[in-house]
């Protein structure tokens, strides 16, 4: 519409004072076509998505064409919602459309939050100062581990990352080395995502998790890959940021991602009336969180930042709340929380955020060539997403949810994790082995603490043959007993553990020997 003459608009808007966009749910039917997806999309789908796989399945042709028939224009069609967007003008036409025999439910698309998610920082140029070779962004990357993963070989390369944002202008010579795969801006319906305001804050969430700039600033992920989505209007008082949040999330998903990062939050609107009450806050309400769940069920890691609105409990927003994503907090170089970091609990109880990063002072690109520092949970997101980046390039198999046990469990209050911080600072470099080195120690184990029968074991390169043994001993080298062992995928072994009656809370460890190479784990072990 904004490129529509302001006559015509206000024309439009006069007409149509009370025109809302509307989800409108449909029943489940066996006829659905199949959803075309990338090969790439495909293969993680298989390796590490769940057992029951939703959104894999076209909205039913015949159910768009009868509400078109009727006059209706739809916006959208979700094959994750099994869901179609539809412009209502009246009470009844959602009548209408309710009386429809393949109609389960309807509910408005959320507006754009008067919530801000991300505090937007002056462009004032920073001294141009060397710490190592991080610049200023020494600090963020060592928060995390950040520079042994780097001197270890991982950059993220092999990994396709999804930014969720505001647009991107990519004019730094931070992002030169970018490997940009695809782009599409929900807002204005075109692959063109750069933005013609004056936000510069996708490119400031990109520069923190990918930009390379040597003596001045170093993402995580500088070697992955990257699909750029805008679904943020910060121009106008857009209807729709919810309904394109969704939108990129499938897009993304057709693709192949792995990672989505974002830093929007989605729950309480503009002046309609129609905010979702407190009682959304539990992870499986809000069209958002739904979206989230579905994609980690498809064997995508959602990180969200938790919000700005902090310090007050339930101060988090949509889709952070959801128990399949990553909700990101910040705290400040000191490791001390913000007073702006977004707290939990979530509606039914649950610990948010997840883990906390640096998210005060963090150094990102200015402008076309300059670099400044910048606060809020939208730049610990990309911080921890890049992070999780270097995880998956080491371990391609792991799934969302074991991702997240990860983190949790080397937080620095993982023993003792509240509404503040979460389960702490994530560190995990201890488990990475340098790529292409001969020793195989603390290979990755999940789930981590363990209360199964069970552990994984992630070799740092394709299993190369058949195992020989496998042994568990306790931490004072003593032997507990065989493991029986199943290969779960090319560098992924599920050992299974004796009899826990033999077991008692401890820290254990796994030993596989495969040809001339011996590959352990460290795991904590609790009796259920």
């Amino acid at each position: 519409m904004k490129r529509l003459h302001t006559i015509l608009i206000l024309m439009l808007l006069l007409n149509t004072a009370h025109a809302r966009l509307y989800w409108v749910f449909l029943v489940d039917d066996p006829g659905r076509p199949p959803a075309v997806i990338s090969e790439k999309a495909a293969d993680r789908v298989a390796l590490r998505g769940n057992l029951r796989i939703p959104g894999s399945k076209l909205v039913l042709p015949d159910h768009i064409a009868e509400i078109e028939f009727l006059g209706f224009k739809i916006k959208t069609a979700s094959r994750f919602l099994n869901a179609v967007s539809v412009d209502v003008q009246s009470e009844e036409d959602i009548y209408t459309l309710k009386q429809l025999p393949f109609v389960i439910d309807m509910q408005p698309v959320g507006q754009r939050p008067s919530r801000k998610p991300v505090a937007f920082d002056s462009e004032t140029s920073l001294a141009r100062i060397t710490q190592f070779e991080y610049g200023d962004s020494y600090t963020q990357n060592a928060m995390l581990g950040i520079p042994a993963l780097h001197n270890y070989g991982y950059d993220g390369a092999g990994v396709l990352i999804g930014i969720f944002d505001t647009g991107f202008n990519q004019v730094h010579p931070a992002f030169d080395a970018m490997d940009i795969v695809k782009t599409y801006d929900f807002v204005d319906q075109e692959v063109d995502v750069t933005t013609t305001y004056l936000s510069n804050h996708g490119d400031d969430v990109l520069s923190v998790i990918g930009g390379y700039a040597p003596g001045e600033l170093i993402g995580p992920a500088y070697g992955a890959s990257y699909l750029l989505a805008r679904t943020e209007n910060i121009g106008s008082e857009t209807r729709q940021e919810e309904h394109n949040w969704m939108a990129a999330v499938e897009w993304a998903d057709s693709l192949g991602v792995d990672i989505i990062s974002s830093s929007l939050v989605y729950f309480d609107f503009d002046g309609t009336g129609e905010d979702y009450p407190i009682s959304a806050l539990d992870g499986q309400t809000t069209i958002v969180a739904q979206a989230a769940n579905i994609a980690a069920a498809r064997g995508i890691l959602v990180v969200n930042a938790n919000g700005n609105d902090g310090p007050g409990d339930m101060t988090l927003w949509p889709p952070a709340d959801s128990p399949d994503v990553l909700s990101v907090g910040a705290v400040g170089p000191d490791e001390v929380i913000t007073g702006f970091s977004g707290r939990g609990p979530t509606y039914d109880g649950r610990i948010k955020p997840d883990v906390v990063a640096q998210g005060s002072s963090v150094q990102m690109v200015s402008g076309t060539s300059g670099y400044k520092l910048g606060q809020g949970t939208s730049y610990s997101t990309p911080a921890v997403a890049g992070l999780a980046a270097l995880l998956l390039q080491a371990a391609p198999d792991i799934s969302p949810d074991s991702i997240i046990s990860i983190f949790k469990a080397n937080g620095d209050r993982a023993s003792n994790p509240d509404n503040i911080y979460g389960y702490g600072i994530p560190q995990f470099a201890y488990l990475f082995e340098p790529i292409g080195g001969d020793q195989f120690l603390n290979n990755l184990t999940f789930p981590n603490p363990s209360t199964y029968d069970f552990i994984h074991l992630v070799l740092p390169h394709r299993i190369p043959g058949d195992v020989d043994d496998a042994k568990l001993y306790n931490i004072r080298g003593q032997y507990l007993g065989e493991l029986a062992v199943e290969k779960v995928s090319g560098t992924t072994l599920r050992l299974n553990l004796p009899d826990d009656t033999l077991l008692a809370d401890q820290l254990l460890i796994a030993s596989v020997r495969i040809d001339d190479k011996r590959y352990t784990g460290k795991f904590v072990y609790i009796k259920s």
